[in-house]
């Protein structure tokens, strides 16, 4: 591991988009001090000082009421699939396509209904069914896959739990940026919904 005088060396030898770039896309996983680090770079840099703010917004996560009130009212929102005013979780997907010289692999997580996430598990495990026989890789891979996803069926609470956690770790920037209001929060989901 490096020392602190060494990383802030290392810093003063980025070039500014470099620095740029470690600030809009890095900051997430830095250390407090290595974050110091960083702001003061910027600041004897003179480069937009919009991107300290940044790198506020993308570090100070959300923990403890804070977290169990964003959480809740995420759970809250409309199911993006069916609209309806269903309790919201989070659920993991695995898809198999296999053809005779290769094999694909998708794994989604999406925030949806119970029902509706339910059918999408249905579905990934009905495509996995009936594509991923068809080369060697996916010969082998399509019952493990078909197995886990069905197994996880009785783990859709902790299941969903991770996923929503690791969604709020996602975009805490977004989310310290815009708000938490209902509108964001749906437009989130939707982001993640159909990043995947």
């Amino acid at each position: 591991m490096y020392s602190l005088d060494e990383i802030k060396e290392n810093y003063r030898g980025f070039s500014d988009s470099k620095v740029e770039n470690i600030a809009k896309n890095e900051s997430k996983g830095l250390r407090k001090e290595v974050l110091s680090i960083l702001k003061d770079e910027i600041k004897r840099r003179n480069l937009n000082i919009s991107l300290i703010s940044w790198v506020d917004t993308e570090t100070k996560s959300f923990d403890g009421d804070e977290r169990r009130v964003l959480l809740k009212k995420i759970q809250e929102q409309h199911c993006p699939k069916c609209s309806g005013k269903n309790i919201l979780y989070g659920f993991e997907t695995n898809t198999v396509k296999s053809f005779l010289i290769g094999t694909s692999f998708i794994k989604d997580e999406v925030i949806l209904c119970r029902s509706c996430g339910k059918q999408a598990k249905l579905n990934a495990i009905l495509i996995t069914f009936f594509a991923g026989w068809w080369s060697g890789k996916g010969f082998l891979s399509t019952p493990f896959i078909i197995l886990k996803d069905t197994v996880n069926f009785l783990f859709i609470n902790k299941i969903s739990h991770r996923i929503l956690n690791s969604s709020v770790d996602r975009t805490t920037g977004s989310f310290r940026r815009y708000g938490t209001t209902d509108s964001v929060i749906i437009r989130l989901i939707n982001w993640k919904n159909n990043s995947v």
